[in-house]
C-alpha cells in the first residue's frame, strides 16, 4: 500500500502549523530507564494524567482493525481494536505521535505503517537515485506504475534508512509495526543484488556442484545479469537453465526473510519490549508464507476480483469474490495466529461507498472462518482520493460478531476432504513457470469445491527450508479425500506419504490426471465417499459446517449480489442436508436461524440414516443455522 502524496503534504503542513505549540507528550524514556509496562505520559494540561501498559494479550483472531486514522468515535461504534497502517510513514512526528495518544486515551491500538519499497517515505532525493532498484540495463524500475523509483532491499544505504526508520517507529509508542511490501518480486539486477546471489552460491554450493548444476566454473567473475544478457533474456524468467532460475529465486527469497527477520529483531530492541509486528503479505501468495513463521499477526491485502493490475485471473469471480480457500490456507499456516484481510487498494478504485452491502458480507465471510477484515476510513485509494465506509453501515455486523461469541470462537470444522497446498510445489517447483500455475491451480480448486458445496480443509506442508511445517500420516487420515493440484513437484517423502494415505483407504484425486478441472466434483461423487453436505443451493450460496462440542452450526454466506442495486438478491427456500458427525447428538435440540438482518427465527428438520435435513426460507447476506 502506499498513501497519497497528498495525504503526506497534509501531515507536513499540520506539523508545521501546531509546532510553535505542542506541548511535551512525555515520551516513554530509552536506555531502560522505565520498562514499556510502567511508562507514564502526559497529557495536555486540561487533562488528567494517565497510564498506558503496552503489551501482547489484545492479540486474538477477533482482531478488527481500520485502515489509516479514524476518530475514535469510529471505532467505538464498530467494536474495533485500533487502527492500521496509520501512523509514521514517513518517519516520526507529532501530528501522529498525539493521533497515537488519542487512541490509547480511549483504549485502542495503533500500528505503524513502514513501506520497504516505496521512495516517498523519505525525501533524500539523492537516496532515491542511489538506491533504486535496476532492470538488466541498468535503469531504475518504477514503483506499480507511479513516477518514483522502487527501492533496492540489498543496497546498503537503504538497508540503513529502512532500520533507522523501523527503530522510530518502535520508539514511537505504537503497539505493533505493518510492514509493507516484505515480499520480493526478484526484479532489481543491480551490482548489489548480483553479489547477493553470488553469496548465497558460495554459502550453499560446492565449486563442483556449481560447475554440474550451473556451469559456473569460478564464481569471482560470475554475474547473473550478464549472464541473462548473453543468452538473449532481460529477467530470470529468461533463463534457460531451470536450475539457475530456481537457485536465483530461492537466494531472493532467502536474502529478503533474513533482513525482515532482522529488522523485526531491530524494532524489537529499540522498542524495548516484544511489540507485536505484522506484515501485509499479499494474498497469501507462496513467497508471503515464507514470512508468516516469524509475524505476530498478519494483516494482508487480497484480490478480491477477477481483474487485479490489469491482469484477468479467470478462477476467480466477479464481486463479492469467493474468498474461503484464501482463509483455510491462513489457518492451515497457524491456526493459532489472526489474520486479517482487506481488499487490493487497486480494487477500491472501481468501488462505491454506497457498496456497504459488500463490506458487510467480505467482514462476515472472514469472521465465518476464524479470520477479521479490515474496513477502511479515509482509506488511501491508488492513484489518489480516499475511501470510507460509514460505520453505521457496518456495525450492525461487527456488533453481531461480538454479541455472538459462541458462533465463532472453540469450534471445529467439519469436512472429509482435503485440499493439499504444497509449498515446495508453489513456491519455486523445478521449473518456476509450473509453480505458478500450481498455485493458481490450487486456487481455482478451492473455487470449485466452495461452489459445489464440498466442505473441505487444507492441507499443508512447507518446504523445509523457508517454513518448517511437516504433513504426518495421521494428520492426512482425519479426511476420506485428498487432492492434489495440478502441477505440482511432489518429493518422494511426499509421495510415499500419499502412497501409504492411499494404502490404508485414503482416495487421492491427482487433478494431473484429470482432462479439465471440472471433471473434479463429478469425480469426488463417483468415489462412493460421504462429502458431508447436500443442498439444491446454486453456487451462490457459501456454507461453512462447525461442530461445537455436541452439536452443529452452519455459517450461511449468499454471494449474489447485483451492483445496479448495491444489494443481494435474496437465496431462497435453501434445503440443507449434512451428515451428523460421530459424538454429535442433535435429538431435542431447536434449530435457530440467527443473522444481523433479521430476527432470529426457529426452523424444523428432520432425521435419516444418519443425516439431517432442513429448509431455510431466505437468505439475504449472512446467517447462521445453529442447533442448540
Amino acid at each position: 500500500m502506499k498513501k497519497s502524496f497528498i495525504t503526506v503534504a497534509v501531515i507536513l503542513i499540520v506539523v508545521v502549523l501546531f509546532v510553535g505549540f505542542t506541548i511535551n507528550l512525555g515520551k516513554k524514556p530509552q536506555g531502560g530507564e522505565t520498562s514499556p509496562q510502567e511508562t507514564t505520559t502526559e497529557g495536555t494540561p486540561a487533562e488528567e494524567e494517565y497510564h498506558y501498559s503496552f503489551g501482547r494479550d489484545w492479540l486474538k483472531k477477533s482482531n478488527l482493525w481500520v485502515f489509516d486514522q479514524p476518530p475514535p468515535e469510529y471505532l467505538e461504534e464498530i467494536g474495533a481494536t485500533g487502527s492500521a497502517f496509520s501512523v509514521y510513514y514517513i518517519g516520526f512526528n507529532e501530528y501522529d505521535r498525539n493521533y497515537v495518544e488519542t487512541l490509547h486515551r480511549h483504549g485502542f491500538k495503533v500500528t505503524a505503517n513502514l513501506p520497504t519499497v516505496q521512495s516517498g517515505t523519505t525525501e533524500n532525493l539523492e537516496l532515491r537515485r542511489e538506491a533504486a532498484k535496476r532492470d538488466v540495463y541498468g535503469n531504475p524500475i518504477q514503483f506499480l506504475g507511479l513516477e518514483e523509483p522502487e527501492m533496492c532491499g540489498n543496497h546498503p544505504l537503504w538497508r540503513d534508512f529502512l532500520r533507522n526508520r523501523i527503530a522510530e517507529q518502535a520508539k514511537g509508542d505504537v503497539d505493533g509495526i505493518l510492514i509493507d511490501e516484505p515480499g520480493e518480486p526478484a526484479n532489481c539486477f543491480c551490482d548489489y543484488c548480483m553479489q547477493a546471489f553470488n553469496n548465497y552460491l558460495a554459502e550453499h554450493y560446492s565449486p563442483e556442484e556449481l560447475q554440474q548444476l550451473f556451469g559456473i566454473t569460478d564464481l569471482s567473475t560470475f554475474n547473473y545479469r550478464d549472464y541473462l544478457l548473453a543468452h538473449g533474456g532481460t529477467n530470470y524468467w529468461d533463463d534457460p537453465n531451470p536450475q539457475l532460475q530456481v537457485a536465483y529465486l530461492q537466494a531472493r527469497y532467502w536474502g529478503r526473510r533474513e533482513f525482515l527477520r532482522e529488522l523485526i529483531q531491530h524494532a524489537k530492541q529499540a522498542a524495548g519490549w516484544d511489540i507485536p509486528v505484522t506484515a501485509n503479505t499479499y494474498g497469501l501468495e507462496p513467497n508471503q508464507q515464507i514470512l508468516i513463521p516469524f509475524l505476530d499477526f498478519v494483516i494482508f491485502e487480497m484480490p478480491i476480483t477477477a481483474e487485479v493490475n490489469g491482469t484477468y485471473r479467470p478462477y476467480l469471480r466477479p464481486l463479492p469474490g469467493k474468498n474461503l480457500t484464501t482463509y483455510l490456507l491462513a489457518g492451515a499456516l497457524d491456526l493459532e495466529k489472526p489474520f486479517s484481510a482487506f481488499p487490493d487498494v487497486f480494487e477500491l478504485q472501481n468501488l462505491s461507498e454506497d457498496e456497504w452491502w459488500l463490506w458487510r458480507h467480505w467482514l462476515a465471510e472472514a469472521r465465518s472462518c476464524g479470520a477479521s477484515f479490515m474496513t477502511p476510513h479515509q482509506a488511501y485509494v491508488y492513484g489518489g482520493g480516499s475511501y470510507t465506509i460509514s460505520a453505521e453501515k457496518i456495525s450492525p455486523y461487527t456488533k453481531f460478531f461480538a454479541g455472538h461469541p459462541q458462533y465463532y470462537e472453540n469450534l471445529e470444522r467439519v469436512a472429509t476432504v482435503a485440499l493439499l497446498h504444497d509449498l515446495h510445489s508453489t513456491l519455486t517447483n523445478r521449473e518456476t513457470w509450473r509453480a505458478n500455475l500450481s498455485w493458481e491451480s490450487f486456487e481455482k480448486l478451492g473455487v470449485l469445491l466452495q461452489e459445489a458445496h464440498v466442505p473441505f480443509e487444507v492441507l499443508y506442508r512447507g518446504d523445509g527450508v523457508f517454513v518448517q511445517k511437516s504433513l504426518t500420516l495421521e494428520k492426512m487420515r482425519n479426511y476420506s479425500v485428498i487432492i492434489v493440484p495440478r502441477y505440482y513437484d511432489l518429493d518422494p517423502d511426499l509421495q510415499e506419504l500419499l502412497s501409504q494415505y492411499s494404502s490404508l483407504g485414503g482416495k487421492v484425486v491427482s487433478c494431473d490426471d484429470l482432462s479439465a478441472d471440472e471433471l473434479l466434483i463429478p469425480t469426488l461423487k463417483g468415489l462412493g465417499v460421504d462429502l458431508g453436505l447436500e443442498t439444491d443451493a446454486t453456487g451462490d450460496l457459501g456454507v461453512v459446517v462447525y461442530r461445537r462440542g455436541d452439536t452443529l452450526l452452519l455459517h450461511l454466506l449468499n454471494y449474489a449480489y447485483d451492483r445496479g442495486t448495491r444489494d443481494f438478491r435474496d437465496l431462497t427456500n435453501i434445503r440443507l442436508t449434512v451428515t451428523i458427525p460421530e459424538g454429535v447428538r442433535l435429538e431435542g435440540k431447536t434449530l435457530k436461524l440467527v443473522s444481523p438482518d433479521a430476527s432470529e427465527i426457529t426452523l424444523e428438520y428432520t432425521f435419516e440414516n444418519g443425516r439431517v435435513t432442513f429448509t431455510v426460507p431466505s437468505l439475504h447476506c449472512y446467517s447462521v443455522a445453529s442447533f442448540e
